[in-house]
């Protein structure tokens, strides 16, 4: 099959949840040739066992079904769902990549753009994945300060999510930057992109114009102008509201002023050799006293490898989506 039925091979946007991925997707979609729907999670979980096999029609109305009931990727889709017979006879094959791409380019049509493109944190994890079905797609890696993401995690999850807590953002941090690199080292600088959050809001142009270059894409200075979409899409109060402000520094090296000495003593103590490979500023802080010296790591690292370990073993068995 074609690599797209559009204008390009695909762009993912990949990265840990709270690292820019969402301010990438504006600053992109800012471009009238790009169009990158909300977050489409369901992938490795349709495609990661068979990324090969053919599809039947009944698989593809099951498929078009679920995502059309369950995932917030259709949120901006226009009018009702595709009919079966009618998306099985737009695909190129009946391969898994040809249901995407059709999939997705349908919906890139809608909204004028060219050339479709997908963002998703965890696919982070998948890359090897995503480059599989999409021989030619462009991966685009952003990378935020880990003690500035897991303080954001906290924030809008910690409350309401029992399994995130300190110990679970700096190691999900580790592993999801570590997968994405080590396929990134793979798949070479052609196909994949590595950029920072903390350059990216300080200087939005001078961040967007090489990254451009690496799409093949013409930069255009509302790209870099992301909140003018934001304030169109978002509504105030929601999710992702940040997106409708310029974007600034405001966020960045927030852990210096927010984190006690014990949070950061934790987390460096987890993903401090990453932190430094990655060129991010060492906290100097002594390991605190009592149970937070220790006793507090090793309850919740044992909290984290069974949930995790329990997680895989529903993953097995096809009761839990891959994360």
């Amino acid at each position: 099959m074609p690599e797209s039925a559009t204008d390009g091979p695909p762009i993912f946007i990949v990265g840990v949840h709270r690292s820019g991925t969402t301010l990438l997707r504006y600053m992109l979609n800012s471009s009238p040739r790009i169009y990158i729907p909300p977050e489409s999670d369901f992938i490795p979980r349709f495609f990661g066992r068979y990324p090969d096999h053919p599809l039947t029609e009944k698989q593809v109305d099951s498929l078009l079904a679920t995502i059309f009931t369950r995932y917030r990727f259709v949120g901006e889709w226009r009018g009702e769902r595709p009919e079966a017979a009618a998306f099985l006879a737009a695909m190129a094959d009946r391969s898994p990549a040809a249901f995407l791409d059709t999939l997705y380019s349908q919906y890139t049509e809608q909204n004028g753009a060219v050339r479709w493109g997908d963002k998703t944190p965890i696919y982070a994890s998948y890359v090897d994945l995503l480059a599989r079905l999409f021989p030619q797609a462009q991966f685009v890696h952003i990378i935020r300060d880990g003690r500035d993401v897991a303080l954001s995690m906290l924030e809008k999850w910690g409350q309401k999510e029992w399994h995130i807590d300190l110990y679970f953002t700096a190691r999900n941090w580790v592993r999801r930057i570590r997968q994405a690199r080590a396929s990134g080292a793979r798949l070479g600088a052609a196909r994949y992109y590595e950029l920072r959050y903390e350059a990216l809001t300080q200087d939005p142009a001078g961040q967007l114009k090489p990254l451009c270059q690496f799409l093949g894409e013409p930069y255009l200075p509302e790209m870099a102008e992301p909140d003018r979409l934001g304030r169109a899409r978002i509504e105030p109060g929601a999710f992702h509201a940040a997106v409708r402000q310029p974007p600034n520094t405001a966020r960045v090296g927030r852990w210096q002023r927010e984190m006690t000495p014990a949070d950061l003593w934790l987390f460096q103590r987890v993903a401090g050799q990453l932190l430094m490979e990655l060129g991010y500023p060492w906290a100097a802080v002594g390991r605190p006293a009592g149970f937070a010296g220790g006793g507090r790591w090793l309850a919740l690292r044992a909290k984290y490898e069974v949930l995790q370990g329990g997680r895989r073993v529903l993953q097995t068995f096809g009761l839990m989506p891959p994360i």
